[in-house]
């Protein structure tokens, strides 16, 4: 099982992570025209597929699954997609975006996913399409309790922390965008009021694969395990060294 989460970033800052997603979907592909399901819930989505087709680089063909939400930061879905052509990929992508967004988009399609990913087939979720890949789901908001725990975000509807049921990839909490956004603390408060049990906080431009050998951190940035204990909430990082 090879799955890749992404803490966001821009384009170009992407080129490796995507890389060696590609390098996981070639070597499952074995021999034939690697597919990959591109999923993207966005206002506009087709500007989306267009930059990752172009960072895709031709390595694959692409199959874009596009759900295309309302324009009030509620990740309400105005038209989404069947998504049956995800049964025949040999990748999975989900990209940033509106966390309920995507989790609305593919709410009937999950269980698909799912059987995909502990099948062998890669997946990479950057941002928001990280975020979903846990049990539980990051949906967004700032404060827990009334109590300021984050920074605002302009795309939060609600100022409140929010979990939802996630994908299920893997058994804990993905946090991205974690110090651009200012969400370590953010994690942190969160295990404190028992809304989850651990998580992992990851850059943006940096990703995490979760593969058979265990953790590899892929960029330049660092990734934070949070987990909970009797006494508190115990914080480690993983970062390259020099």
């Amino acid at each position: 099982m090879t799955v890749l989460l992404a803490g966001g970033g821009e384009t170009e800052a992407l080129r490796p992570l995507v890389n060696r997603f590609l390098d996981r979907v070639v070597a499952r592909a074995a021999g034939h025209r690697p597919r990959v399901a591109l999923i993207v819930a966005a206002t506009t989505p087709k500007p989306v597929v267009i930059e990752m087709e172009r960072l895709l680089g031709g390595r694959a063909e692409i199959v874009a699954l596009l759900a295309e939400l309302d324009a009030s930061d509620t990740g309400t879905v105005v038209s989404g997609f069947d998504g049956g052509e995800l049964l025949n990929a040999d990748g999975v992508l989900i990209t940033d975006g509106h966390v309920t967004g995507l989790l609305a988009a593919l709410e009937h399609r999950a269980g698909d996913v799912r059987r995909l990913v502990h099948d062998g087939v890669p997946f990479f979720g950057i941002g928001a399409g990280a975020a979903i890949a846990a049990d539980r789901a990051l949906a967004g908001g700032h404060e827990i309790g009334g109590v300021a725990v984050a920074p605002v975000l302009t795309t939060e509807p609600d100022a409140e922390v929010t979990f939802e049921p996630g994908l299920g990839l893997v058994d804990l909490a993905i946090v991205p965008h974690a110090a651009s956004h200012g969400r370590i603390g953010l994690a942190v408060a969160a295990i404190e009021a028992g809304l989850i049990d651990r998580a992992l906080a990851i850059d943006t431009d940096t990703a995490i694969e979760v593969g058979e050998q265990g953790l590899d951190l892929i960029g330049a940035g660092s990734v934070w395990q949070l987990t909970g204990t009797d006494s508190g909430v115990v914080v480690s990082t993983i970062r390259h060294t020099a």
